[in-house]
């Protein structure tokens, strides 16, 4: 039981009661062993008694210590206290408990009527007051205060009861309260336990967000996290499914045609060389397939060669357009490029020539006779954008959502019979060089890609 967190919650609420209250009730302890009140009402007791004995004392003889011993004794009596007569010298007299301890009193000297402490031979402690009579002859009463222990328990009606009490019903509700928090605290972490057991079994269960700030903060994590893991593992099994797809094709190509070049079906030059044309193109389209997926493999690793120099990008652009001019001109495509010179970024000349080669690819097929790509550089506020326009079919949003996904070709969009890992591979270059890249498009209308490119 105390392995569970609840039971070390309510146990720890617990304690920090019983200590509060233990704390409490030393205070109380120390503040009644303290308390002035407790002398001010012995020594109030004493006065009376001399106040008494004063007005008795005042009408007898006057050269008479005997008179003083007789109310020393009737107070002795009366009080249940300890009275005694003391020489105008301070010497002691006459005392009602002469086998008591003897008590050393300090000078009396000034006031007729005096209140103090005195220790007695044994170290006791005793409260006196004393009342100046005749002839410099001193009535005394004193009376033995009570050890630290005894007074608490003296006074324990006044005290120890209505603590207990309190503590009893301080116990109760926090108890109520203890287990009223930490099932508050534990029942969000026990559900966000079951869930990552769940996960770990393959099943997403989402977690509510509930409990303290923490918990939910926890949950909110769990919950993203679950979401990431399970879009992996969703990527993952459509990316083997994607190559298998993607690899079967070529390799039926391949052994269907070696097997008729095997068997003698192809068994005339033409017809051998059109079986040999087949399996090196089919080869070819493994080999860029297979380079494909370990480039976007490196890019992923973080471990891809990647240059950092300064790239003058108007050049790079017009080299690119360059290249592409020709194909623009057979389609009947006009092909623009507005940039200013002097725009320059840092990172690898090469990769980013192969992120605008796609999107200008991309755009030249996408575009019907008539229509114009557009590509335009500009510097903004933290970089620079460089953006591919086409005035081609557009693509649905639907597809855009995807449409960076590895092997995603949507409605075929963009596709052009490829494996779909063109534009995939163009955001992660993209990525590594700090930047980003996004789509915007109208169908119908057109389409626009803009890299965004840290100086």
């Amino acid at each position: 039981m105390l392995h569970s967190l609840r039971a070390r919650l309510l146990l720890t609420y617990l304690a920090i009661i019983a200590v509060v209250l233990g704390v409490v009730a030393a205070a109380l302890a120390v503040l009644i062993i303290r308390n002035p009140a407790i002398y001010r009402r012995v020594y109030t007791r004493q006065a009376l008694a001399l106040q008494i004995a004063r007005r008795r004392l005042e009408s007898g003889p006057v050269e008479e210590p005997a008179l003083a011993w007789r109310e020393a004794v009737r107070i002795a009596e009366v009080l249940q206290a300890r009275a005694l007569v003391l020489s105008p010298d301070g010497q002691v007299w006459r005392d009602t408990a002469p086998t008591a301890p003897a008590l050393h009193f300090p000078p009396l000297t000034g006031k007729d009527v005096q209140h103090g402490r005195v220790r007695a031979a044994d170290g006791s402690p005793w409260a006196y007051s004393a009342l100046r009579v005749r002839n410099g002859w001193w009535l005394v009463i004193a009376e033995p205060l009570p050890r630290p222990l005894e007074m608490l328990w003296r006074n324990r009606q006044d005290w120890l009861v209505p603590l207990a009490e309190a503590a009893v019903l301080a116990l109760l509700l926090a108890l109520v309260l203890a287990w009223w928090l930490s099932r508050w605290v534990a029942r969000p972490l026990r559900r966000t336990a079951k869930a990552a057991r769940a996960l770990a079994e393959g099943h997403y269960q989402p977690v509510p967000e509930e409990g303290p700030q923490e918990a939910r903060l926890l949950a909110r994590t769990f919950n993203e996290m679950a979401r990431r893991v399970e879009a992996s593992q969703r990527s993952q099994r459509e990316f083997v499914a994607n190559v298998s797809h993607e690899l079967k094709t070529p390799i039926t190509s391949i052994q269907g045609f070696a097997q008729a070049i095997v068997d003698g079906t192809a068994d005339d030059p033409e017809s051998v060389r059109t079986a040999a044309q087949v399996i090196t193109e089919e080869a070819g389209r493994m080999h860029r397939l297979v380079l494909a997926l370990l480039d976007l493999a490196r890019l992923d690793a973080g471990t891809a060669d990647l240059r950092r120099e300064a790239v003058a990008l108007r050049p790079l652009l017009e080299n690119l357009c360059l290249h592409f001019r020709p194909q623009a001109e057979t389609a009947g495509v006009r092909l623009t490029l507005e940039a200013p010179d002097g725009l320059s970024v840092t990172g690898d000349s090469d990769r980013l020539a192969q992120v605008f080669t796609n999107l200008l690819d991309n755009a030249l097929k996408h575009t019907p006779r008539g229509g114009e790509v557009r590509v335009q550089a500009r510097r903004t506020a933290d970089g620079v954008e460089v953006s591919v326009s086409d005035t081609g079919e557009g693509i649905s949003p639907e597809v855009q959502e995807r449409i960076f996904e590895r092997f995603y070709r949507g409605d075929k969009a963009r596709s052009g019979g490829s494996a779909g890992l063109g534009l995939a591979i163009a955001r992660e270059i993209v990525r590594a060089h700090g930047g980003d890249i996004t789509v915007q498009s109208t169908p119908g209308k057109g389409s626009t890609f803009v890299v965004k490119l840290r100086l």
